[in-house]
């Protein structure tokens, strides 16, 4: 097994391993190691059913619903994702951690590429663990304290609702109940594997701080967000059909890039290992 790194904070691409027949356990907790270290983990070039995706899935975590879409017929913990060639809006195209507005959210996503466009379509993620450390002491200090809100309904970009309607390719259900779905969080947590800490804060899902209100809230959120996905911190990841990228979202944040009209990509995704975070 051969493990590149894609870029100084975060990302390795992993070679030389089929995981739809790995069986060795050692192999195994050697990516595990990988994923804790890199957050960001790729392989080239998978020939992988859903069955097999739940299979590499299950090394990570149990799988998780993802509230708001139907997953696959017989796989109702794997959705797909895709945008068709008459489409402009793309899903996931701004920074964020996985359904952080969950009381567990989960700590790891499966992203398996089925069909991608002939460039383009590549997903960012930033390392928040980075962005933590280079915070000042002061700063540090200051978000160690605070409790974030995170919220379901995208009400900084328009709507879950209006943003569902948008995208074509899902089994989209009951987006009108998105702000039931809140939950705080420690905007400093703790990883439990490595003990360190990374930011977990997102101009997407946390509309405020604990016991401050929104408009006192905003310039600080919006200030993280910025910090956090300065380019030293971030790698990009390309696609082609057979890849498989899994990330840590108790330490990154990813944003789909949406540079592809006319083209179709399609994917399938699946969450594992749901966590409360400390």
């Amino acid at each position: 097994m051969v493990i590149e790194p894609l870029a100084g904070a975060l990302g390795a691409e992993i070679g030389a391993v089929a995981l739809a027949t790995l069986r060795d356990e050692e192999t195994w907790r050697e990516i595990h190691r990988a994923f804790v270290e890199h957050s960001v983990i790729v392989f080239r070039d998978q020939a992988l059913e859903p069955a097999d995706l739940m299979r590499v899935g299950a090394r990570f975590g149990e799988p998780c619903f993802y509230p708001f879409v139907t997953g696959m017929d017989g796989f109702p913990y794997i959705f797909e994702v895709a945008k068709e060639e008459d489409e402009k809006t793309n899903f996931g195209g701004r920074w964020h951690s996985d359904t952080a507005y969950l009381g567990q959210p989960p700590l790891a996503t499966l992203l398996y590429a089925v069909e991608t466009p002939s460039h383009g379509g590549d997903t960012l993620f930033a390392s928040t663990r980075a962005a933590y450390d280079a915070l000042s002491e002061g700063m540090r200090r200051l978000v160690d304290a605070l409790v974030g809100v995170n919220d379901a309904g995208l009400k900084h970009g328009g709507g879950r609702s209006a943003l569902h309607r948008k995208i074509g390719g899902m089994k989209v259900h009951d987006t009108d109940t998105a702000e039931r779905y809140e939950a705080e969080h420690p905007v400093a947590r703790t990883h439990p594997e490595t003990g360190r800490k990374a930011l977990y804060v997102s101009r997407s899902h946390t509309v405020r701080f604990k016991d401050m209100t929104e408009e006192e809230s905003r310039p600080l959120v919006e200030w993280l967000q910025a910090h956090q996905t300065r380019p030293e911190f971030t790698c990009r990841v390309r696609w082609a059909p057979g890849t498989l990228t899994i990330w840590d979202n108790r330490c990154t944040q990813h944003s789909a890039v949406n540079d592809y009209h006319g083209q179709r990509r399609r994917m399938r995704r699946l969450t594992v290992g749901a966590q409360t975070p400390r």
